[in-house]
């Protein structure tokens, strides 16, 4: 029986030794850093904390990588940040006009996110922020707002707005951030070709809908215009439908040949864009010429005048005749007070549709919010190619 004792003793001893060294082994502290990610609105994305034990030797880029995710490109200069987790700038793969600044405790950092200091308690923030002005920032946000707050008005089942369907295509086109054409309406089949307007029309959304066009060019081949205006709509549903060069051509010199009795800026905006993609055509540079100094001399700190009165609808016609030729409604020479084409532009927005006027007490849904919308995004597609060319917005592939 003393036997027994004597072995249970024992055994107790090495349960209580092993409880005392347990009790006694030291444990590595965690420790923690908070990585952010801010919206250029200043919406916080996303806070999480990142744990690592004291003495932990791995990045703190690692760190981030393990706990969150982390995409990033490595260049000779160091690491470029492309997105957090499942979070990326705006336009991200398409253009490079928004991206992430990196600071440690509201200090930017100088020397990459692969040479922070691992350091208990600090604040790692990915804040968004861009190269643009405010102005060019703008366009962009009035360009999202119409398409959240406007977009179903123009584009449904009950009906389509041609300017816009090609504005979306467009967008849609070069993989900006909006909604596919096909997700929002099956692809029409009816297109009017009973007159030169409405053949216009169903030549531009048959092109945004990438639809065959040739009923409609054999249509037009037979339509003869009957004033300078019809000419520009039927040169424009030529060209996007690729009638043959005589045709167009034809039409072409019977637009340089004169002008309209009683001209307005909207003319010459659109006459700027109809003759866009026939520079070559002996004769056109002079017309071309011509509009141009006419629209220098109705420009006005709240955009093109017509008849008396700047306007939002002549203000989008002649900056979509500008970007044709490569001239950007921005610069020096389309500036009156500072105040250049495109601020005055958005200075007619409320609530992503615009004014008429901009002593109008209601917005103008049926044509200058269409119209202008039309124009911011022609205006982008422009502005974000390297060294801006020639932008001809009925050209749709």
């Amino acid at each position: 029986m003393k036997k027994i004792w004597t072995i249970v003793l024992f055994f107790l001893s090495l349960v209580v030794l092993a409880g005392c060294q347990d009790n006694t082994e030291p444990t590595a502290e965690l420790l923690s850093f908070k990585v952010e990610v801010i919206e250029i609105d200043e919406f916080v994305l996303l806070s999480e904390d990142v744990a690592f034990a004291e003495g932990e030797t791995k990045r703190v880029i690692d760190l981030i990588e393990e706990a969150i995710g982390i995409d990033y490109t490595v260049y000779p200069f160091g690491y470029f940040i492309n997105g957090v987790g499942d979070l990326y700038p705006k336009e991200y793969g398409v253009t490079f006009n928004y991206s992430f600044a990196i600071y440690v405790d509201d200090v930017a950092i100088t020397t990459g996110v692969e040479n922070i200091n691992l350091r208990d308690g600090m604040v790692i923030t990915f804040q968004e922020v861009t190269l643009l002005d405010e102005t060019d920032r703008m366009v962009d946000v009035l360009i999202q707002t119409f398409i959240e707050n406007h977009l179903s008005t123009y584009v449904s089942l009950s009906g389509l707005e041609p300017h816009v369907v090609a504005a979306l295509r467009h967008l849609n086109a070069r993989n900006y951030f909006a909604p596919q054409l096909g997700s929002l309406i099956p692809k029409p089949t009816n297109f009017p070709v009973d007159t030169i307007s409405n053949a216009f029309k169903s030549a531009l959304l048959a092109k945004s809908f990438v639809s065959n066009t040739d009923d409609i060019k054999d249509a037009l081949l037979l339509m003869e215009a009957q004033n300078y205006y019809e000419s520009i709509s039927l040169l424009n549903a030529l060209t996007m439908v690729q009638a043959d060069g005589a045709s167009r051509t034809a039409v072409v010199e019977d637009l340089i040949a004169g002008t309209p009795e009683f001209m307005d800026a909207d003319y010459a905006g659109m006459l700027l864009t109809a003759l866009a993609p026939y520079v070559t055509v002996e004769g056109v540079d002079l017309q071309v010429e011509a509009m141009i100094t006419y629209i220098k001399e109705n420009l006005s700190e709240d955009g093109i005048t017509s008849w008396g009165s700047a306007n939002s609808a002549s203000t989008a016609a002649v900056i979509f005749g500008l970007i044709a030729h490569a001239i950007d409604p921005r610069g020096e020479d389309y500036q009156t007070g500072g105040v250049d084409l495109i601020e005055a532009l958005i200075a007619y927005e409320v609530d992503g549709a615009y004014k008429w006027t901009l002593d109008s007490e209601t917005t103008d849904m049926v044509f200058s919010t269409p119209q202008v919308f039309s124009a911011l995004v022609a205006y982008k597609v422009y502005r974000d190619v390297y060294l801006k060319p020639a932008f001809y917005f009925y050209y749709l592939g």
